[in-house]
């Protein structure tokens, strides 16, 4: 018959086998930086109202809402996901350091109704571009605004 002894600190199994996550022993979880997830999410953002701007556009050629016009849906999709783009980072610009759970609504609503509202009438792609710029302009400078307001009412 074996005799059972205490065992000792050096052979003890360790308690905390990072399995079940309690205990002091937390791992750390790897999250890209700044400069790298910014970019990340508005290009993912901007795949994904291209993705539905020719879904649009394939369900348009099943005649239900929306009659396809004739022509290539792409140059609309390509201004659309470009300005969808450069949306993306101003508000990633717009947003930082304000708690706010719904800003892609902010880009995603107007970003999927201008798509289909390019796909119905076709305007021209270069006046795409430039309404597109100008309004990403003045968004731009009313933030820039906003924000020099905000640092300069905020106390030292």
């Amino acid at each position: 018959m074996e005799t059972s002894s205490p065992r000792t600190g050096r052979d003890r199994e360790p308690e905390n086998d990072g399995d079940t996550g309690t205990g002091t022993d937390t791992a750390r979880q790897w999250s890209p930086p700044v400069w790298l997830r910014v970019p990340a999410m508005a290009l993912a953002m901007a795949a994904l109202m291209g993705g539905l701007g020719y879904a649009v556009y394939r369900w348009a050629a099943s005649g239900l809402p929306m009659e396809p016009l004739p022509g290539s849906p792409w140059p609309y999709l390509g201004a659309w996901a470009a300005l969808t783009f450069l949306a993306g980072l101003l508000l990633q610009w717009a947003t930082h350091g304000v708690d706010y759970d719904g800003r892609w609504a902010l880009i995603g609503v107007p970003a999927f109704a201008g798509i289909r509202l390019s796909l119905a009438y076709r305007p021209d792609p270069t006046l795409l571009y430039a309404y597109g710029l100008t309004a990403l302009a003045v968004a731009a400078a009313g933030i820039a605004l906003w924000r020099l307001r905000r640092t300069a009412a905020r106390p030292r």
